[in-house]
């Protein structure tokens, strides 16, 4: 399992205590307000691959570097967001290694 498959599964689990939860506490749209927010980042995260993989046609230019440098910071965006879940079965312990 992947940190966003990880992350994505935890999200709908949230998601789901959100709608089941009652409006009656103000709680279920920050919940939600907040698995959406929590998905953005993963598709940033997302976003970011994507530009390493079309950085890796072109090794040597600048984009190429940046790239990378980005991915690596929403790689870290997203073992903060796992971290929290560090008592998950499915937890994988090198999430938490950049915390």
């Amino acid at each position: 399992m992947t940190i966003v498959e990880f992350l994505s599964a935890r999200l709908a689990e949230a998601e789901q205590v959100a709608h089941a939860a009652s409006p009656a506490t103000g709680g279920p749209p920050r919940a939600l307000a907040d698995v959406q927010a929590k998905r953005r980042i993963i598709n940033g995260y997302g976003h970011a691959y994507r530009a390493c993989m079309g950085a890796l046609e072109h090794p040597g230019s600048s984009d190429a570097s940046g790239a990378w440098s980005a991915l690596h910071a929403w790689r870290r965006a997203l073992e903060c967001l796992a971290a929290v879940y560090d008592d998950h079965p499915d937890f994988d312990p090198s999430w938490k290694a950049g915390v």
